[in-house]
């Protein structure tokens, strides 16, 4: 019964797919952009719509307008942090993958819009929107869009979102409803892809394999480089069940790739020859990307916190497993069983820390582990109890003083997206908590709660170091019509500051879509099921 209701709703959301399509497919805002509408509403919203033109003569509560700020006196101010190291063979911080960087801080140096006066622009292609958007050496966005089967690398003008050259990629295969993995819960191959320091997307495929695609000069045409073959290196299942390389980084030493897939095999390629070392976490799925650094990679699956090395003949050497709570049960809105987190890195090798959640009942806790080895040097519970959980990356750097210089004081944000979601409806009970560890003079730590806001949101939320801004993305809940709004919080203070009207209805829906800031600063994207919206300040 369950599988038929998905399905429905699925059917649902391809029928107003294809009445977008040929009702506003000929308008185009711009060279072969066409913005995503504002008319696809609930049934009940143009009933609600009508009555409230009929009656109220058109008037909303003012939390509905197209900006409104909470908290006027504030300014911005860059927030003096440890710089995260550049790794050698990925692009620049704040433009290779989903999560920033090879720390996978979630924390850009650039600045988000800060309004007041901010613009507005998005890109689509009908049902389907983007897993990861990097950007190349010249600013231009390298995406990938998916609309649950079909996979397309793409590069788009960073102002415009006009599509200068796109790269069709391996499929979901046609049977891909039987496998019981629908396009909003989809986190296999071709959502996550690297950019290299050469250009270059590195990218798993849906059939397991990896290619390695050089972006184009200006007017020239993705080029496939290599393509590595790992079918052979990943669990097999029964069909219609497929394990699927998922995430793939580069060994900080630049001759290796590093892969994952999600039924528990870790694996290396050597650049050069393409030879593959696997090690199967046996009994383990691993559902969230994971990070490198100088000392190792960082990776966590449903049951432990893992560093591998490499060993002196290219075998992968576990050089600690750290088990923690899962919890009984997989939690309301979440994915998988086991910590909702990706693996993100803060501080240094000799005195840093890797940064989860675990799944424990009744509040799940934010856990400080130690990077040398492992050790768990604080937690800290989270939210409230029964309600309890987080299935994005947390945002995390360490604060630094005049100099630059890294003070022991680490500052994490972890959202509270617990809740009976069902697509394309979420219902979060939301929260943002801020939370910070310090070091103390003895060389122990503390970590305590600083402010929780009540903002709410399920995607991948972002910090900017760079005016003190963290960006959420969310509907309104007392508006006529559902409106979507880009949410900025003071990280100061957990204050909101303002929120900015992006558009209506649902295609401006971001269902667990990140967030991305343009490395020049003052424009921030954001992925919706129906496409790309971009929001930027009027004047940079």
């Amino acid at each position: 019964m369950v599988r038929k209701v998905l399905l429905l709703v699925l059917v649902l959301i391809l029928a107003v797919a294809v009445l977008f399509w040929a009702v506003v497919g000929r308008h185009r805002e711009g060279p072969g952009v066409r913005p995503i509408p504002n008319w696809v509403l609930y049934p009940w919203e143009y009933f609600t719509w009508g009555w409230n033109a009929l009656v109220h003569r058109g008037a909303e509560p003012p939390e509905c307008g197209d900006f409104v700020a909470y908290f006027p006196e504030w300014s911005p101010g860059p927030i003096p942090h440890a710089e995260i190291p550049q790794h050698p063979f990925m692009a620049a911080n704040g433009a290779s993958n989903m999560h920033c960087d090879a720390y996978m801080s979630d924390a850009y140096e650039a600045s988000g819009p800060v309004g007041p006066n901010i613009r507005v622009k998005s890109r689509t292609q009908g049902f389907g929107g983007y897993g990861t958007i990097t950007f190349d050496s010249r600013g231009r966005l390298v995406a990938v869009y998916s609309n649950g089967r079909r996979f397309q690398l793409e590069l788009m003008d960073p102002y415009t979102l006009e599509e200068l050259a796109s790269y069709d990629l391996p499929p979901r295969p046609i049977y891909w409803l039987l496998q019981g993995v629908m396009p909003w819960e989809y986190i296999g191959a071709g959502m996550y892809f690297y950019l290299d320091n050469e250009d270059r997307v590195i990218v798993p495929t849906t059939r397991n394999t990896v290619l390695v695609i050089q972006v184009p000069e200006p007017d020239g045409e993705f080029e496939l480089v290599r393509e590595y073959d790992l079918r052979n290196y990943v669990v097999p299942m029964s069909w219609p069940h497929q394990d699927s390389v998922a995430w793939v980084l580069p060994d900080w030493g630049g001759e290796y790739y590093w892969y994952a897939t999600t039924q528990g095999i870790v694996g290396t390629i050597e650049i050069a020859t393409g030879e593959v070392h696997t090690l199967r976490l046996e009994g383990e799925l691993i559902e969230n990307s994971f990070a490198v650094g100088e000392d190792g990679v960082f990776i966590v699956s449903d049951h432990a916190l893992y560093r591998f090395v490499l060993g002196e003949d290219g075998d992968i050497v576990v050089a600690w497993r750290t088990p923690y709570d899962r919890g009984s049960r997989k939690k309301p809105g979440h994915i998988s069983r086991g910590s909702g987190t990706s693996v993100s890195l803060m501080g240094s090798p000799e005195d840093g820390f890797v940064v989860i959640t675990d799944n424990a009942e009744p509040r799940i806790n934010l856990l400080f582990v130690r990077r040398a080895d492992g050790e768990v040097v604080c937690r800290q519970p989270l939210f409230q109890e029964g309600k309890s959980g987080t299935d994005v990356s947390v945002a995390c750097f360490e604060h630094a003083d005049a100099d630059g210089k890294g003070t022991g004081v680490y500052s994490v944000l972890v959202e509270n997206n617990w809740g009976r979601h069902t697509f394309p409806r979420s219902r979060p009970v939301g929260g943002l908590t801020r939370v910070d560890l310090v070091r103390n003079p003895d060389g122990s730590y503390t970590c305590r709660e600083v402010w929780t806001s009540e903002e709410k949101s399920i995607g991948v939320f972002k910090l900017s170091l760079g005016n003190g801004l963290v960006y959420m993305y969310w509907r309104s809940e007392t508006c006529p019509t559902t409106k979507w709004y880009l949410t900025a919080i003071d990280f100061a203070t957990g204050k909101t500051v303002y929120k900015k009207l992006v558009g209506r209805g649902l295609g401006y829906n971001n269902w667990a879509g990140a967030l991305f800031i343009h490395p020049k600063g003052g424009v921030l994207y954001s992925t919706t099921i129906f496409g790309l919206v971009m929001i930027s300040d009027a004047v940079p």
